[in-house]
């Protein structure tokens, strides 16, 4: 991105004597001396107006344009980090005014703290340094001082939910306030950037980290119009990010921009696109997209529950509890064959068959289940004769207790997640190259023995990423930055043998934005369509270029609407059922009738 010319004023000893010019060189500093702390200043980043009272060490963030307040904050120790669970005693030494910066350094007995304010295009950066004397743990970064006074009326966090098409849940900054993180644990998209909004009618300040995090979701907490915090979690005390004397911790950027009448939507489009501008993540126009990607495909995760008379559990959370039931249990090589007998005779224009949960022995135990599939070479060579696509689910997350696995690929010896489940170790060479290796080869090579499958659908992704979680290779440490070192790795392993390969994926991530190619809207467990168009309005905006594909329709009713949506969106639909059907969720299955296939013909022609 070309820089902007920077529209930067600071104020010297003599606060009536402004400085300013657009190549401002370093026009101030402030050191060791206490007494004649005068020094005050301010940037002006796009719409962003940001004061520095240098006296008594207090910021304002306001609308540059329209004059009102946004943030009051109480005190300069912006990003200040968190060291074996406790705030360092420090205090501020100097004040450094700089070419579209300015810097503020913190000194104390065991560290020293330099945090620096950036003008970035339009918008001001936030970031800090931490030079630590003694080895120690950083517990959190704190991003936004406790109790800086919020002039703004509620927060936007993308964190989805069953039953609802609304993409964010209602979080009020007064009275009681509200409490949210960017944490994944919700079981809809994983990982969550971190990332949050402020609003006051028409103006949005977006807060978010740029660079990316090693921490485990960003915390936010509101009373009564008052920070309660606002930290970036890198593990608490015990599981922290560990530091050696003399070593220093440089936190993300966390930028802060203003928009004026645009949705949540459009202003996450605008924090990923800087991304894209600042060249952190490619440029989705670089990124070739092949076009059955787009298209539509038939996975056999509801035709299983069909087959099956089960029903699965709505929420994901309670579908993984057991390491195995009925619907996983259907998934067949007859099942397949059925589903593609029917895909010709009633010429469904699908051309991807997506082959779910339950082709394996076990989770984590990668082996094809030779008694529901006993030829799964043989299946795929048929699938690729009628010129269709092949594509297996698979879940890199959990190991399941009776899936067998070499313990020198787990992470720790008996450690297991907080669902009871053991890990694998990704960040172990080992498990990289002897087994992840091994397995994608095995799935998607045309090898003599191998499978030639086409790709890989990633599914059950949320909070499987902890602090606690041993780790060969500690630079893998954090859930966004783990989850995009693992896609790399597998996303590299499988256009090794498949260069047109398919990953099909379920997150809302600008960082994963290159490592996805279907972003599907994940599970729906009404028939209200809209739940979808909203998932894959948010999924477009927060992983910039990467192609939406509207998840399953369990019924009958709004089918029509569904594929509607979809094809008035231009995004493609994943059907999930064309054996049997229900017309809502309190009827039985039945076969399917040529009604349903009218409409399903009707909605991808």
């Amino acid at each position: 991105m070309t820089p902007l010319s920077p529209t930067f004023e600071s104020l010297a000893a003599d606060p009536a004597t402004p400085v300013t010019g657009d190549a401002s060189p370093i026009i101030g500093l402030l050191a060791n001396d206490l007494p004649a702390r005068t020094v005050g200043g301010c940037i002006r980043a796009g719409a962003l107006l940001v004061e520095m009272d240098g006296v008594r060490e207090t910021l304002t963030i306001s609308d540059g344009h329209g004059g009102g307040r946004l943030l009051l904050v109480p005190a300069l120790n912006l990003c200040m980090p968190e060291l074996d669970g406790q705030t360092p005693d420090v205090s501020l030494h100097a004040v450094e005014y700089g070419f579209d910066t300015v810097g503020l350094v913190f000194t104390g007995a065991a560290c020293r703290v330099d945090v620096t304010l950036e003008r970035i295009g339009d918008c001001l950066a936030i970031s800090s340094s931490t030079l630590v004397d003694q080895d120690c743990e950083l517990t959190r970064l704190s991003v936004l001082p406790n109790k800086t006074a919020l002039n703004l009326y509620d927060v936007v966090n993308f964190r989805n939910r069953h039953y609802t098409p609304n993409t964010w849940p209602e979080l009020l900054l007064g009275g009681r306030g509200c409490e949210t993180d960017t944490y994944s644990r919700d079981w809809q998209f994983a990982p969550h950037p971190s990332m949050m909004m402020l609003r006051k009618e028409e103006l949005t300040l977006c807060i978010g980290a740029l660079d990316l995090p090693t921490s485990y979701g960003l915390y936010f907490s509101a009373v009564d119009f008052h920070v309660a915090h606002c930290y970036l979690d890198y593990g608490g005390v015990g599981h922290g990010q560990k530091l050696r004397a003399g070593s220093v911790f440089r936190s993300p950027r966390i930028c802060l921009f203003l928009d004026r009448d645009k949705t949540p939507l459009e202003t996450a489009g605008r924090y990923t696109g800087m991304m894209v501008d600042q060249g952190l993540i490619p440029n989705p126009a670089g990124k070739v997209r092949h076009s059955w990607h787009r298209e539509p495909l038939y996975c056999s995760w509801m035709d299983q529950g069909y087959a099956s008379g089960f029903v699965s559990e709505d929420e994901l959370g309670l579908q993984q509890l057991e390491g195995s039931n009925p619907t996983v249990e259907a998934c067949t090589e007859e099942l397949i064959r059925r589903a593609m007998q029917s895909i010709e005779e009633q010429r469904l224009p699908f051309r991807t068959i997506l082959i779910d949960d339950g082709w394996q022995i076990s989770r984590g135990q990668w082996e094809v289940q030779t008694s529901r599939f006993p030829d799964l070479r043989s299946l795929v060579d048929d699938i690729h004769a009628r010129g269709m696509k092949a594509i297996i689910w698979w879940n890199w997350a959990e190991v399941f207790d009776d899936a067998q696995v070499d313990p020198a690929f787990l992470a720790g010896d008996a450690w297991r997640n907080i669902h009871g489940r053991r890990m694998l170790d990704y960040s172990n060479p080992g498990t990289q190259n002897e087994y992840l290796a091994p397995l994608f080869h095995k799935l998607l090579s045309s090898d003599e023995g191998c499978y030639d499958l086409d790709g890989i659908k990633t599914d059950f992704l949320a909070d499987k990423v902890h602090a606690d979680q041993p780790l060969y290779d500690a630079s893998w440490r954090g859930e966004e930055n783990y989850c995009y070192r693992l896609f790399k790795l597998f996303y590299t392993m499988m256009q090794q043998h498949k260069p047109d390969g398919c990953h099909i994926g379920c997150a809302g991530h600008p960082y994963l934005a290159e490592l996805i190619d279907i972003n599907r809207t994940y599970d729906v467990a009404t028939s209200n369509y809209r739940e979808h168009l909203n998932r894959a309005f948010m999924l477009q905006s927060l992983t910039p270029g990467c192609p939406v594909a509207f998840d399953l329709h369990n019924y009958m009713e709004k089918f029509e609407e569904y594929f509607n949506a979809a094809r008035e969106h231009g995004m493609s639909v994943e059907v999930g059922n064309i054996l049997g059907m229900k017309q809502d969720r309190f009827t039985p299955w039945t076969p399917a009738d040529d009604a349903f296939y009218d409409v399903i013909r009707r909605g991808i022609s």
